[in-house]
């Protein structure tokens, strides 16, 4: 990962004014934003910058460039321009949940733990609140995905086992004398 330190303020500005995530903010904050030092990064193809189960905090948003998701060396997702990295780690400050590799050279906005913790609460709070939207679209869309999954699961396992839902007959059918015996009752 390589710092670009010969971009523009102007530019840097008018990068996190195309960025949802600095939407809310005014111009000022964008300003405030724009100063985090070593702010952009270019990272190149092949790289994991992030590992999963790594403590690390920093969080990403994509300028250009694509990147691949895995968990357990599985795809998960893949990310484009526009979207934010690594939000889990930053936002929980736990361990990375999945690890994500370049799969072409990208220009990222790296936004270390520390640098963010300096910024004012007013913007703080609105990079939060957009990236627990973003988690909560993600987890939404994830779970979509589930419940088409199972449907599918279910379809395929009935097709495999027509009789599977089917409620077994009971093995010991007692006749009404059975019953009455066992509630000791006398027949008349």
């Amino acid at each position: 990962m390589k710092k670009i330190t010969n971009i523009s303020k102007l530019k840097l500005l008018e990068f996190l004014n195309r960025i949802p995530l600095f939407k809310n903010l005014d111009a000022n904050d964008r300003r405030t934003v724009s100063n985090i030092p070593d702010l952009v990064v270019m990272i190149e193809k092949g790289n994991a910058f992030i590992k999963q189960n790594q403590l690390d905090s920093d969080f990403y948003i994509l300028l250009n460039g694509e990147a691949e998701v895995t968990v357990d060396k599985q795809f998960i997702a893949k990310t484009t321009p526009g979207n934010f990295i690594g939000e889990v780690g930053f936002i929980c400050n736990e361990a990375r949940s999945a690890t994500v590799t370049a799969k072409t050279d990208i220009i990222a906005l790296r936004v270390t733990r520390d640098l963010f913790d300096m910024l004012p609460l007013k913007v703080r709070e609105s990079i939060k609140q957009k990236i627990i939207n973003g988690l909560v679209d993600r987890v939404s869309k994830q779970n979509v995905k589930i419940i088409k999954l199972v449907e599918q699961v279910d379809t395929l396992e009935l097709k495999l086992d027509p009789d599977r839902d089917k409620q077994p007959e009971p093995e010991n059918k007692q006749d009404n004398d059975g019953i009455a015996h066992v509630l000791n009752i006398k027949k008349r």
